[in-house]
């Protein structure tokens, strides 16, 4: 009886089939990514857009252009979001360009010029728009310091930094996200060729 138990342990530890993804499995899974990816554009935009009219709205409450120190603060912050808000529209056009319903190939083409830019964008653009931004951010610091209570002007800073290193490594794993689907946009074409 032994030897069948053995035989039994051997067969259960084979290996399980892959399930077959059908075409309307895929099909689905596929309209779901691209909402997903629709829904973070708008999201990311909304978002920058109401930072932008919060910052504007402190800009113009404080009379913040009479001071050379924190129209220029305020400014480089509010310019550099502008600049983000304009590249995310660019990402929203550029992906509502690519054709659904071309050929496997010709689509994964398209998705991959998509992901190779959006690359571009976060390794070259947002890092040079994050630094600019704390640097902004760092040139209001003093202004803080002299205006507002020790115990806001340490919570301002803590959270300004906080959420700043907090974004850089949610940006770091969107940047490691999009890269891992471009290598395998790029596998899928390499192996059909």
């Amino acid at each position: 009886m032994e030897t069948f138990d053995e035989l039994q342990h051997i067969w259960n530890k084979q290996p399980q089939p892959r399930a077959v993804i059908s075409s309307h499995q895929l099909m689905k899974k596929g309209e779901a990514h691209i909402k997903e990816l629709r829904a973070g554009q708008w999201g990311t935009i909304t978002i920058l857009s109401v930072l932008i009219a919060g910052l504007t709205a402190y800009f113009i409450f404080m009379d913040a252009y009479l001071y050379n120190e924190l129209t220029l603060g305020l400014s480089i912050m509010i310019g550099v979001i502008v600049v983000r808000v304009a590249m995310e529209w660019m990402s929203v056009r550029k992906f509502k360009s690519i054709q659904y319903h071309h050929s496997v190939v010709a689509f994964t083409h398209q998705m991959q010029q998509y992901y190779a830019w959006r690359k571009k964008v976060h390794r070259v653009f947002i890092p040079i728009i994050y630094v600019s931004y704390m640097l902004g951010f760092s040139l209001l610091v003093p202004i803080f310091q002299k205006n507002l209570s020790t115990g806001m002007f340490w919570y301002v800073v803590i959270s300004g930094y906080g959420f700043l290193t907090g974004f850089a490594f949610l940006m770091v794993r969107i940047l490691r996200k999009e890269r891992k689907l471009l290598e395998f946009l790029t596998s899928m074409v390499d192996e059909r060729m």
